[in-house]
């Protein structure tokens, strides 16, 4: 059966957006990197945060500029700045950010276009369900604590994040290396925060002597935990995660029209490249497919939003 989903198109919405609007705006960056793949400079220096975003919300300069008090000299050279480390570039002749930015009117728009996908990847998941339980039976995790006690990690993070998205980089997007920003390779992004977790509720992955995963991690300040993985279990939770990637690879293929169709209707098709849009708008996919799973009893969410592991 074919889905019709209807399309807003984002430049409708930004009209809305105001200068004013978006410095009352709570941005914070998220990067997709790994190494000594990071930033070389404060992103929140002489407004820059706020300028991506109203650039991005189709606010004129000379707005921004206005805002911050700022001659044409210091304009000049912030932009100068940003365009050298691959933030800035012109579109048909006018200033758009190279990085993902999205404010609450783009995080709900993006979890609402990402339904068909998420759903499609529940279905892929209650398929395999038997068969990861079987494996992970064979865990001293297991034996330990239970399916239950590690369903949110594995659902989420072992079948569809940390142990997935390099291969849906480059396997589904065809890529070997992230964006070049000042000799570093990354994905960047400026997103709102809302509440008191993170931008948009997104799960994310935090690797340290202690690991966290989750959507409230600035809370997490734990030295030790019960939840320990031995490198035998890794061995089999690396086989949960590789025999299921077909089955997700499949999803993404099979709504790849989709995709592109959501990257042009919604304008980030006039700022970024389609990766650098697809691999955040995954891990709204991915979130929502996570939430899906709890409302089916099929994962169980920690209270505080955070599973801790080493």
């Amino acid at each position: 059966m074919l889905m019709v989903v209807t399309l807003v198109t984002q430049s409708i919405l930004a009209q809305e957006t105001t200068i004013e609007d978006v410095f009352k705006m709570k941005m914070t960056h998220s990067l997709i990197s790994r190494g000594d793949n990071y930033p070389n400079f404060k992103s929140n220096l002489n407004g820059v945060r706020y300028l991506l975003t109203a650039l991005h919300k189709n606010i004129p300069i000379t707005d921004f500029q206005q805002k911050m008090k700022f001659s044409d000299e210091k304009m000049d050279s912030i932009i100068d700045a940003l365009i050298k480390r691959n933030y800035l570039h012109k579109i048909n002749g006018v200033y758009k950010p190279t990085l993902f930015i999205a404010d609450s009117t783009d995080g709900a728009m993006l979890y609402k276009y990402a339904k068909p996908i998420s759903k499609e990847i529940v279905k892929q998941v209650e398929k395999s369900i038997s068969s990861i339980k079987k494996d992970f039976s064979e865990t001293s995790m297991y034996q330990k604590q239970g399916f239950e006690h590690w369903s949110f990690f594995l659902l989420s993070n072992v079948l569809l994040d940390n142990w997935q998205i390099n291969s849906v980089e480059e396997h589904f997007l065809k890529v070997k290396e992230r964006p070049l920003r000042h000799g570093k390779y990354y994905y960047n992004s400026l997103q709102q925060l809302q509440g008191k977790v993170e931008p948009f509720g997104i799960y994310g992955n935090q690797v340290g002597n202690v690991s966290v995963y989750g959507n409230n991690r600035d809370i997490v300040n734990v030295t030790e935990t019960d939840n320990v993985i031995l490198e035998n279990d890794y061995q089999i939770i690396n086989k949960i995660a590789s025999d299921f990637l077909p089955n997700l690879l499949k999803v993404l293929e099979k709504n790849r029209k989709y995709a592109e169709k959501v990257y042009k209707k919604t304008g980030y098709s006039n700022e970024i490249t389609f990766n650098e849009f697809f691999i955040w708008w995954y891990h709204f996919i991915y979130t929502q497919s996570t939430n899906m799973m709890a409302d089916k009893n099929l994962l169980k969410l920690p209270k505080d939003g955070n599973f801790a592991y080493r």
